[in-house]
This record gives C-alpha cells, sequence and structure tokens, in this order.
C-alpha cells in the first residue's frame, strides 16, 4: 500500500507544475479570528433640573407652620382643661377622670404631631432649602416629632401611674406643644426660607477638534 502511494505522489509530482504541487500539498487555511464588539452605549436621558426651594416649597411650609401652631395650641389647652377638671375631684377618681379626658387629645396630638414631623423633614430633604432655611425647618420636625413621640408614650402606658406622675406627664406634654407652638410661629421665616432662583444645568463639555 505504502508503495502504491509512494508511486502515486512521484506520478503527480511529474505531471504538475511545482506551483500547483504546492499548492496541493499546503495545509487548509484557519477560520478567521472573531473579534469581541463593544455594545453600543445606552442612550443618554436629559439630566433632570435640581431641587430647589421654590415657591410651592414655601408654600407647603407655610401651610405645615400653620397647621402645626393650630394644633399644638389645641393639644395645651385640652390637656390643661383635663388637668383642672381632675384636680376638682375627689383623689380616687382623678386618674379615671383624666384619662377619660385625655385620652382623645392625646391621640390627637400623636397623630398631627407625628405626620408633620415627617412631612416637614421631607420638605427639607427633598427642596435644597438654604442653610439657615434647612435648620429651621428641621428644628421643627425634630420638636413636633418629640411631642408626637412623647404623646403615644403617656398615652399606651404613662396614664396608668399615679396621679403625681399622670400629671407631670401632661404637663411635659403641654410644654412640648408650647415649644412646638413657639418654633412654628418665631419670626423671620419670610426672610430665612425666600425662594432660591433656578439654577442652569451644565452643558456638557464639547469635544476638542484637532
Amino acid at each position: 500500500m505504502r508503495s502504491r502511494l509512494a508511486l502515486l505522489w512521484g506520478m503527480l509530482a511529474l505531471a504538475l507544475p511545482a506551483g500547483l504541487l504546492g499548492v496541493a500539498l499546503r495545509p487548509a487555511p484557519k477560520p478567521p479570528r472573531a473579534w469581541a464588539r463593544t455594545p453600543p452605549d445606552p442612550p443618554h436621558t436629559a439630566p433632570e433640573p435640581p431641587a430647589r426651594w421654590d415657591r410651592p416649597a414655601r408654600e407647603s411650609l407655610t401651610f405645615l407652620r400653620r397647621l402645626t401652631a393650630t394644633e399644638a395650641k389645641r393639644s395645651g389647652a385640652a390637656l390643661a382643661a383635663c388637668e383642672a377638671h381632675a384636680r376638682r375631684v375627689a383623689a380616687a377618681r382623678r386618674n379615671r377622670d383624666y384619662r377619660r379626658c385625655a385620652t382623645e387629645p392625646l391621640a390627637r396630638t400623636h397623630a398631627f404631631a407625628s405626620a408633620n414631623s415627617r412631612l416637614l423633614s421631607n420638605l427639607a430633604g427633598s427642596t435644597n432649602p438654604a442653610r439657615a432655611c434647612r435648620g429651621r425647618v428641621l428644628q421643627l420636625s425634630g420638636a413636633a416629632g418629640t411631642l408626637g413621640f412623647t404623646s403615644s408614650t403617656t398615652l399606651r402606658g404613662g396614664l396608668a401611674a399615679p396621679w403625681a406622675e399622670v400629671l407631670d406627664a401632661s404637663r411635659s406634654i403641654r410644654a412640648l406643644a408650647a415649644e412646638t407652638l413657639r418654633l412654628a410661629r418665631q419670626p423671620g421665616w419670610a426672610s430665612t426660607c425666600r425662594p432660591q432662583p433656578a439654577r442652569a444645568l451644565a452643558s456638557p463639555a464639547a469635544p476638542e477638534v484637532s
């Protein structure tokens, strides 16, 4: 078999030109190398304008301040009335009568103060006010939050304490309500929280042409 193959190759060498014989003996070419392609860039969305303290933000603050002041004043007056009523009855009935009188005002105080605290904090965090304005908004938010938390704590477990402790807790809540009212009505809000002018968006730099 080997002798026949040798004879066949010899005959091909005599019959074919050298160039064709070299082509016949050359190994098959390798397939072209496939290069990885970079995926196209995603479409660029237009940048949103930066958040700023504008006229609607100031109007929202004015509404929240008025609501906070109104409810804080109402809470203080309602608890003072409950204290006065409890002092006029016999000592054995004071806790019960105060609890009946103060449960609704305490629940209302917790609801408005907690909600307004969150709204004020969100307003300061989402509208980019000036530093002084942000400080005042967060201060009012903190006072309202403390008032709401204290009212809730007293409502859940403080009304079963001895009368002297219940009276101290009621007076503390009234003091917190008075401080919240003072901050909400404090002068200078209009000048401190004036609307800020809109800031232009920075345009992307144009490519340099060589």
